[in-house]
Parts: structure tokens; C-alpha cells; sequence
């Protein structure tokens, strides 16, 4: 069921992987009808990176709690995020999703639209054992957060399309979308599982600060390994953002510096992918210093989260393991 290209990352978070595989399978097994997990479960088997259980089990562990109180808020944060995967890749057009076609393509947009909407209900269904497990109270505030994060989720995406018609958005204005199309979720991720873990909020709220920083960081770098990276390693399109449009910081950047007709060259490539005129824009990313101003901005998110985390009252092995999942995953060439 599962490719494990991406999981085997060396970087302390096997363990909480193969907590997450297990617990996540028995949540699907023998559910009916096929139209709706045959989807689901292709989606979720082709592995990806499960960062967000991950660190949702490392945050509990940090501030001492038992991270198998804390597998339910996992599971949904993980479904949550592919959920929005789902649906994303249909509103951008997207053609692959972690090296294999996405799902609206594979099995038509009425079964990947639906399959996106099963994941968002079932996310919610996992929290339903945090009430046995936490007591009403943390459970409450996990819940909490999840349903704030549906709304800033769809906020960010409301940007992101918005940016599609007028093309003009600040680099002030990408960051905001960063923040609430990504880094969100990694902020709750990290908050939820200290709050499973029995966290005070003033530490849940330090630590979901540091994974929003971080969140961003990631995004930026994501967004550069787009236009850089290698296709096969990275499992979407290169260049695809472009093609979509994409607001990233670097096409803003470009585009708040070069002359007009490059601009046009630039908007000329939107819905409509052109391999030449990708690479002759991603010329332009290099000429203007737009790729390593990305760099920069993503690394300044970096240090200042990962300050944040060291800051953070808890058991320092843990804290030094998830200092360097975030310089892995934000520094990567995957």
C-alpha cells in the first residue's frame, strides 16, 4: 500500500512514522464503498514526507506526554492536510502529486472532490477518541484549532486565486498567504500535540509560533525547489507554479524588478505550460536575484523559529531533534 521513498528521512521522526502508518491504516480498513477509499488510501500510500504527525507525536513527547494520546490529533492533522492537497491541485490544475498523476486526474474531478471532502470529514472523525484520551477540556482546544485552521486555510486559498486575476500582490501580502495556506497548519500541528501532551498554553502557544515561522520557511523553500530542484526527486512538475500562476515570493520579486515586456513574457506562461518559456522565466528568477532572496527570506523564518523552539521549557534531546527536522526539511533538496 505504502511507497517509503520519503519516510526514511534519518532524522529522528521514524519512530513517530510508524506509530502514525499503523494507526491511520486501522482507521480505513474495510470501509466502504470503494469510489471513496480507493482514493483516499492511493493518495495516503504514496507516502509523503508525514511531517505533521510527526511533529504533532515530537511536541507531545517534548513537553513530557504520552504520544499515544496524542495519535488521534495526528491522524487528523494528516488527513486535514491532504485533504486540502486534494483540493488544491484541482483549483491549480496541478498534474502530479507525489511523483504519480493527482487524484482528479487518476480518477476524474466528481470522485477526487469527494474523495477530498471524505478525508475532511474523517479528520474530524479522529478527534472523537481525544475526549476519552485528554479529557473534554484539552480535547476542546485541539478542536478548537482545527476548525480556526479550516477557516485561515481557505482564506489563504482565496488569496492565492484572487492573485490569479489581478496579478499584483505585495511580497507582505505572500507571506500572509504563506502563513495561512502553510504554515498554519504547521503552527497547529505542533500546538495540538503539545496541548495533547498537557502543555500550559503559554508553551503550546511559543511552540506553534516557532512552527509558523518555520511553515513559511518551508513554503519558500518549497516554491524554490519548484523552479530548481529535479523532477523526479520532488514529484511534481518543474515549473509548475509558474505555469499555474502561483504567487510565490519568487515570481513577486521578479516581478516588482524587471521591465515590462518581461513581465509579459512572464504572464504569458500562466495556464499554459510551455517548457522553453519556463526556463527562459526561471532565467529571469536568476538574472533579478530573485531564487537567492527567497533563500535568504526562508532562512531568516528558519533561525528565527528554530531560536524560538530553544527557547521553549522541555526535554532538551528532544528539542535538539526537532531543531534539526526543521533545518532537514526546510534546507532539503526534495
Amino acid at each position: 500500500m505504502e511507497k517509503s521513498g520519503n519516510r526514511n528521512l534519518n532524522q529522528g521522526t521514524d519512530s513517530y512514522v510508524n506509530i502514525f502508518e499503523d494507526a491511520y491504516k486501522r482507521k480505513l480498513d474495510g470501509r466502504e464503498p470503494d469510489t471513496l477509499y480507493k482514493p483516499i488510501i492511493d493518495l495516503l500510500g504514496r507516502g509523503g514526507k508525514r511531517l505533521r504527525p510527526s511533529l504533532c507525536l515530537m511536541a507531545c513527547e517534548l513537553v513530557g506526554g504520552d504520544i499515544k494520546k496524542a495519535i488521534p490529533t495526528a491522524i487528523c492533522i494528516e488527513f486535514f492536510h491532504n485533504f486540502s492537497l486534494v483540493h488544491d491541485d484541482i483549483e491549480d490544475g496541478s498534474e502530479l502529486r507525489r511523483g504519480e498523476p493527482a487524484l482528479h486526474i487518476k480518477y476524474g474531478v466528481s470522485i477526487a472532490v469527494n474523495a477530498g471532502d471524505g478525508l475532511y470529514a474523517l479528520c474530524y472523525g479522529a478527534l472523537r477518541e481525544s475526549e476519552r484520551l485528554l479529557g473534554v477540556q484539552r480535547a476542546w482546544r485541539i478542536f478548537e484549532e482545527i476548525a480556526e485552521l479550516s477557516v485561515v486555510l481557505v482564506e489563504g486559498q482565496a488569496m492565492d486565486l484572487e492573485f490569479k486575476d489581478r496579478r499584483e500582490m505585495s511580497e507582505s501580502e505572500v507571506i500572509e498567504m504563506l502563513r495561512k495556506k502553510t504554515a498554519r497548519l504547521f503552527a497547529v500541528s505542533a500546538k495540538c500535540g503539545a496541548i495533547a501532551g498537557g502543555a500550559s498554553n503559554k508553551v503550546a502557544e511559543k511552540l506553534g509560533s516557532a512552527w509558523e515561522d518555520i511553515g513559511i520557511a518551508f513554503q519558500i523553500r518549497d516554491d524554490i525547489l519548484n523552479v530548481v530542484g529535479e523532477e523526479e526527486k520532488y514529484g511534481k512538475r518543474i515549473g509548475g507554479d509558474i505555469a499555474e500562476g502561483k504567487p510565490t515570493l519568487l515570481l513577486i520579486n521578479c516581478l516588482e524588478q524587471c521591465e515590462l515586456d518581461e513581465k509579459e513574457k512572464i504572464y504569458s506562461c500562466f495556464h499554459n505550460y510551455d517548457k522553453q518559456k519556463i526556463e527562459e522565466v526561471v532565467n529571469l528568477f536568476r538574472e533579478y536575484g530573485s531564487i537567492d532572496y527567497s533563500e535568504e527570506i526562508a532562512m531568516r523564518y528558519l533561525r528565527v523559529g528554530t531560536d524560538k523552539i530553544r527557547e521553549i521549557e522541555g526535554k532538551e534531546e528532544i528539542k535538539e531533534r526537532m531543531v534539526s527536522l526543521a533545518k532537514y526539511f526546510v534546507e532539503r533538496e526534495k
